[in-house]
């Protein structure tokens, strides 16, 4: 009767190490992808402030494909839009907007589809009797992976008379299999136009 005891006892042993070791298998897989990322895509510890709230919560894994969407494309160099709101202001000015769209599909190492994704900024100016007035930037996103959040933007005009701008954003991840911590990625716009021609281009990408 011993040895049967003792046969079912190692048996149940051996099916809780298992289990256990499992657990700790995808705990430090988990640990060490979220390094890993870190150190590849520049990810930061935030907090939660009145500026960014209603993060979504994502994995490891899906955060990964969003940033590594955004990190092949960072070099791909794309046309500004323009948009013009004849007699926007009182004064029977008009606005234009400078439009910057760009749309990405995440998916995983695997191939497995997470999400399309879209980020857009947009320069508004003021155009009144041939002068150009900066009036303010709208940063927006079409996406349930993340929070988009920019502040405004630095511009400059060139001898040639084009304006080059910059700017810095945020994008927000909420990590479910991190305890919900709540992580920040940079990402910057560069471009440049040019208000007689009507062009311009720009390119939008992570920071590292």
């Amino acid at each position: 009767m011993k040895p049967i005891k003792f046969f079912f006892a190692s048996i149940l042993a051996l099916t809780f190490a298992a289990c256990s070791n499992t657990e700790n298998d995808d705990f430090d897989n988990n640990a060490s992808s979220f390094e890993s990322m870190v150190s590849t895509y520049g990810i930061q510890m935030a907090t939660p402030s009145k500026d960014i709230s209603d993060v979504p919560s994502v994995t490891t894994e899906e955060m990964g494909s969003v940033l590594e969407a955004l990190r092949r494309s960072g070099n791909t160099a794309r046309e500004c839009e323009l948009e013009i709101s004849e007699g926007f202001y009182s004064n029977g000015s008009d606005r234009e907007t400078v439009k910057m769209n760009a749309g990405y599909r995440a998916q995983t190492n695997n191939g497995a589809f997470v999400g399309q994704f879209d980020l857009s900024v947009a320069l508004n100016f003021n155009i009144d009797k041939g002068s150009v007035y900066y009036v303010g930037t709208t940063y927006s996103s079409s996406t349930s992976l993340f929070g988009w959040e920019g502040y405004g933007v630095s511009l400059s005009t060139t001898a040639d008379g084009e304006s080059v701008f910059n700017s810095t954003a945020y994008l927000y991840f909420r990590v479910s299999d991190r305890d919900n911590q709540l992580v920040k990625v940079q990402v910057v716009l560069e471009g440049s136009y040019n208000f007689e021609s009507g062009k311009g281009m720009y390119h939008l990408g992570l920071s590292r």
